[in-house]
């Protein structure tokens, strides 16, 4: 069994991996944000121009980096880790699943909403965050 006090101290080389990992991370997420922004402001993405289309999936580019730098992260992980991080992703997932599946079928029936994209997001960001924390108190 692991004492209190193993729980609360760190690794020089866990808290290098965590930094490496803000490093990568909060940039990522900045040029996210910013290039949503100037989407938003200047993508005209209710008119009639074709490029509409390009704008609308213009930050998907820096959700590239995000995604790389997640699985960056993971592969600097030790096992242990690596598997608490997984679980929490897994659970996100199948809860982004079942929001799917759930929306689509009240599309079915009828009802239509454009935040049908981010209620799935939300849940599945939701799910992954809130295992995160239930899986970290645990171990």
């Amino acid at each position: 069994m692991t004492s209190n006090l193993d729980r609360s101290e760190q690794s020089r080389g866990d808290r290098a991996r965590g930094w490496a990992y803000v490093r990568e991370f909060v940039p990522a997420m900045l040029a996210y944000c910013v290039v949503l922004v100037l989407v938003l402001t200047f993508g005209d993405l209710d008119g009639t121009s074709p490029w509409r289309f390009l704008w609308a999936v213009l930050p998907v580019l820096p959700l590239i980096w995000v995604c790389i730098t997640v699985v960056r992260h993971l592969r600097r992980l030790d096992d242990y880790q690596q598997r608490l991080t997984l679980q929490s992703l897994g659970v996100g997932f199948a809860v982004a699943m079942a929001a799917a599946v759930t929306m689509g079928l009240l599309g079915a029936a009828g009802l239509q909403t454009l935040a049908t994209p981010w209620i799935i997001f939300g849940a599945g960001m939701t799910g992954w965050g809130l295992t995160g924390i239930v899986v970290a108190r645990r171990a």
